[in-house]
């Protein structure tokens, strides 16, 4: 079987390494080679689809015969001569007063026209029939997501309105997305050339990005390039493509292969250790590209005299050094996948390495020794240096001399939010952002929890009115804050941690004065969580452009976390979840206040209720200190109105 075009999921670094592949030519017998099957491509391409089009044309125009359909399309052109034709209008049969008909004259390009009757149904109306709300749209989502680009308008909205100002808001666009450079038959001649090029040739995809033939990079990102454009879209059938689907085309790397499988999926998942998502549409900074390159910093002989239980029978801690040169792994495979945990995590002990290698705790053990021997283990990290280490405790000496700008306060929400830090050695001013915001480091930093920088936490054992964390708007933060259960893995977790566990009273959205409302379906309590306030997370530059909208509109859903904060801001017009529909209410009428969150270091806006709410009764927002730009409401949009 011929082999096919390999498209899978692995990130930028890896593509030229697919299979083993070795460049034999110069740059001019690459492009020399690579032109030769554009040319042919290009050829066989031309050569057939200016007659697949006429086919399909003909096909449309009633060539290919249906029984009566061409008695039908010749009356229909006889007609056209009729000059007794007239235009569209409603006409009553007198003998059916209550079944009106409409007649439809369509005309030619030389004014002749064609009449015929299309009967009209009577709809009644019942006039004490309301109509519904109005909104835009708003599509549930569960985390806020960052906005697409703002440089082109994918759309006009009220486009087919007269009053709305459309260059108004045009003119912070600087073209249409359906403007964008598209040529499908290009692509499919490119595919084919590549298709071509790697299974005749065994070119490699890194030397035919040698060949600067193709109108585009191949593949620059696991998601951008030509092959995974590609991949998005129905693969056109023409005799000199791929029979391949396009499914069939996605070669997964093999069951054994750990080390492909790793990289396949790396690009995919959120680099944010807060997150945790697949093709996470949240946080856009690329921390990681790649796994491994770890180096080993305990020698075996260091990790059988540790301190530790043995777990088994079978456990490293038992072996004697007549043990080591007695077992060997013949299963090469079972040898890579050792090699490459160990790559990610070289330190990790024998009875953990045991249970991910599904082999005895003292064979890993044996195979451990043979790939680090102690003689080449050693310990290259600065950060191990006595001299560093005095800088680092005169450093954690400084910043408990200075106190952090958050400690003790609720300003943060004043501060934009720093991508979590990712530097060599220890969190310095001069390396580190985190430090030089005078901030603190975050769980996502890869400074570890044990970084001087970190928030402390709290060690409180019911984390209610009186938890540092509490007191500073902060939510417990899991593997920092002691004696409170911040993971949630007993039944009785933490109760300042209910955005982290989505521990949300349910609401019912439906009919309100204003528009819809969100209204309790069982008692609630002072306190209650109802929700996290998710959407697009904007700048100000964004409310900016689409202020020509929400004033048109009359509505907006904008939320700042405050008024020195200018650069996030959340926009629920778009998206969002069921809190989008709690109404505005003055802060004497409100039984919910919004308060502004800081959860590992990302800021979010949650509402709580403030008084008991009886069931089925309707939720009232006061967003307290929390901005609402109140330029762009409308009369109608008061803060004691809807913003439905």
């Amino acid at each position: 079987m011929e082999p096919i075009l390999l498209i899978d999921g692995t990130e930028e670094g890896d593509l030229s390494n697919l299979r083993p592949q070795s460049s034999e030519y110069t740059s001019a017998e690459l492009r020399e080679l690579g032109l030769r099957f554009y040319k042919e491509v290009w050829k066989e391409f031309y050569e057939w689809e200016p007659r697949e089009c006429q086919q399909i044309i003909d096909d449309f125009a009633g060539k290919k015969q249906v029984p009566g359909e061409r008695e039908k399309y010749d009356k229909m052109i006889d007609q056209l001569f009729d000059p007794a034709l007239q235009d569209s209008e409603m006409q009553i049969d007198l003998e059916n007063p209550n079944q009106p008909s409409l007649v439809v004259t369509q005309y030619d390009v030389d004014g002749r026209g064609i009449s015929y009757t299309l009967e009209v149904e009577e709809v009644s109306v019942d006039t004490t029939f309301e109509a519904h709300p109005p909104y835009e749209s708003c599509p549930p989502i569960n985390q806020s997501i960052r906005s697409d680009s703002r440089e082109t308008a994918a759309f006009i909205p009220y486009g087919d309105e007269e009053d709305f100002p459309v260059m108004d808001y045009l003119d912070s666009f600087q073209s249409f997305a359906w403007q964008e450079d598209f040529d499908p038959d290009l692509e499919m001649i490119q595919i084919e050339t590549v298709r071509r090029l790697n299974n005749m040739y065994d070119i490699s995809i890194k030397d035919m990005e040698r060949m600067h033939i193709f109108s585009k990079p191949l593949r620059q990102t696991y998601n951008l390039g030509l092959l995974w454009e590609i991949s998005q879209r129905d693969f056109l059938r023409w005799p000199g493509g791929t029979e391949d689907d396009i499914e069939g085309a996605t070669v997964e790397p093999a069951a054994d292969d750990l080390s492909r499988r790793l990289s396949s999926v790396l690009a995919t998942f959120c680099p944010n250790l807060n997150c945790l998502r697949t093709l996470c549409t949240t946080h856009t900074h690329p921390q990681s590209g790649s796994f491994g390159g770890g180096k080993p910093k305990m020698t075996s002989q260091s990790m059988r005299l540790s301190e530790g239980e043995p777990c088994g029978e079978e456990c490293f801690r038992l072996v004697d050094e007549s043990y080591m040169d007695k077992f060997f792994w013949e299963n090469e495979s079972d040898l890579e996948t050792l090699r490459t945990i160990l790559s990610i995590s070289p330190d990790l002990f024998p009875c953990y390495l045991a249970d991910l290698c599904f082999k005895p705790c003292r064979e890993v053990f044996v195979q451990r020794s043979h790939i680090f021997p102690d003689n080449m283990v050693y310990d290259d990290d600065p950060a191990d240096d006595e001299e560093i280490h005095a800088r680092n405790n005169e450093t954690g000496r400084k910043a408990r001399n200075h106190p952090l700008v958050f400690e003790g306060k609720k300003d943060h929400a004043a501060f934009v939010s720093l991508e979590p830090c990712n530097h060599k050695g220890p969190c310095e001013k001069e390396q580190c952002e985190c430090s030089r915001q005078r901030r603190y480091c975050q769980l996502a930093c890869r400074c570890g929890i044990e970084c001087i920088r970190q928030y402390p936490g709290c060690k409180c054992k019911s984390c209610q009115l009186r938890c540092p964390c509490y007191l500073n708007d902060r939510e417990c933060m899991p593997g920092i804050c002691d004696g409170c259960d911040a993971r949630g893995s007993t039944d009785m977790p933490c109760d300042n941690t209910k955005l982290q566990r989505n521990d949300v009273k349910a609401v019912e959205i439906r009919r309100a004065e204003h528009g819809l409302g969100a209204f309790a379906v069982q008692n609630l309590r002072t306190g209650d969580f109802i929700g996290d306030y998710v959407g697009m997370l904007l700048t100000g530059g964004d409310i900016d452009d689409l202020e020509p909208v929400t004033k048109y509109s009359g509505r907006n859903y904008f939320f700042e976390f405050s008024k020195e904060n200018r650069q996030e801001m959340l926009d629920a017009g778009p998206v969002g979840n069921a809190t989008r529909f709690l109404n505005h209410a003055a802060p004497k009428d409100a039984n919910c206040e919004a308060r502004v969150l800081l959860v590992n270091g990302e800021h979010h806006i949650g509402f709580y209720t403030t008084k008991k709410v009886a069931r089925g009764e309707e939720l009232f927002l006061w967003y307290g200190d929390i901005y609402w730009p109140k330029d762009l409401q409308t009369e109608g949009d008061s803060s004691e109105s809807s913003s439905d």
